[in-house]
């Protein structure tokens, strides 16, 4: 059974939680491992469980540096209310790809709700 391609397909039908399980099998594989624990990452994400995608997407972040990574890691932070982490990673992903702007106004709004 190829794991990473079922995975794929539980998370495009919203099935996050059995997504999450096939790309931790899938995740074997070295060259598979970034984007497996990213995808998982993701699943907890969708299911707002932002304390359990930081460590995944740190991981990822370990073995691959992506600018979509560093933008998660960033998105996690600031659900949580942790904003010093957020603009950090969110600078981050913006100084690997200065042409996101989702990056751009990320930094934007939690700036200007801290000035407040």
């Amino acid at each position: 059974m190829n794991y990473f391609h079922k995975a794929n397909e539980l998370y495009n039908s919203k099935d996050y939680k059995n997504a999450i399980e096939m790309y931790q099998k899938s995740s074997q594989s070295y060259e598979a491992k970034p984007v497996c624990l990213y995808n998982s990452a993701v699943c907890f994400i969708k299911l707002q469980d932002y304390i359990k995608a930081i460590p995944l997407l740190k991981a990822a972040i370990k073995l691959k540096t992506q600018s979509i990574y560093f933008f998660n890691l960033g998105y996690c932070y600031a659900m949580i209310k942790d904003y010093k982490n957020a603009l950090i990673y969110f600078n981050t992903a913006w100084s690997l790809d200065s042409k996101d702007k989702d990056c751009e106004k990320a930094i934007n709004l939690i700036v200007k709700s801290l000035r407040k």
